[in-house]
């Protein structure tokens, strides 16, 4: 006559936990890592309203707006920014319009900002540390045209494209995810 106990022996009980603890971590990781996803697609999306009304601010008004993109260091971490601004006769300066939306924007630090123009990548300088007004890298003309180009969101760590933002000269954009690394 054999005693059958019923229930789970220690040992199943403790590779269940494990199990379900590996698989509870990387549902967390991933869960954070879109999170950081979400807040780019966000701030990217931002970028795209605000250009699409600077572009429609510079016919109105008759003045040229432009895009000043660059890079900082911050904590002692270079960060990418960008900065909106008008020209007007004393030369670029920042729009004094009563909106947040010309706010200055800084990245997240684990990320790399790519701008081609013309298919030629541009360098990112120190510009808060400079005290005139840089000129911008993208106009937004008051005849309702803008200087095509092409902005690539990169992990540093690992150059990772997340997403990329171009437009045409008519200031038509497109946003679109993570994309082909062969493209750049």
């Amino acid at each position: 006559m054999s005693v059958r106990s019923s229930g789970f022996s220690l040992i199943e009980i403790l590779i269940v936990l494990f199990i379900v603890s590996i698989i509870a971590t990387l549902a967390s990781v991933n869960i954070g890592s879109d999170n950081f996803k979400d807040r780019l697609e966000t701030e990217v999306k931002h970028l795209t309203r605000v250009a699409e009304f600077a572009l429609d601010e510079a016919q109105l008004s008759g003045r040229d707006y432009g895009l000043l993109l660059g890079m900082t260091n911050k904590k002692s971490e270079d960060v990418f920014f960008y900065r909106w601004s008008r020209l007007s006769k004393n030369g670029w300066t920042h729009p004094q319009i009563d909106t947040d939306a010309f706010a200055d924007v800084f990245f997240d630090p684990r990320l790399q900002v790519e701008l081609k123009l013309d298919d030629s990548p541009l360098e990112f300088v120190d510009i808060i540390a400079s005290q005139s007004h840089s000129t911008p890298q993208i106009i937004f003309y008051s005849s309702g045209e803008t200087s095509p180009g092409r902005l690539l969101w990169r992990l540093k760590e690992t150059g990772e494209i997340l997403c990329e933002l171009e437009w045409n000269i008519f200031g038509k954009f497109s946003f679109s995810h993570k994309v082909d690394d062969s493209e750049s």
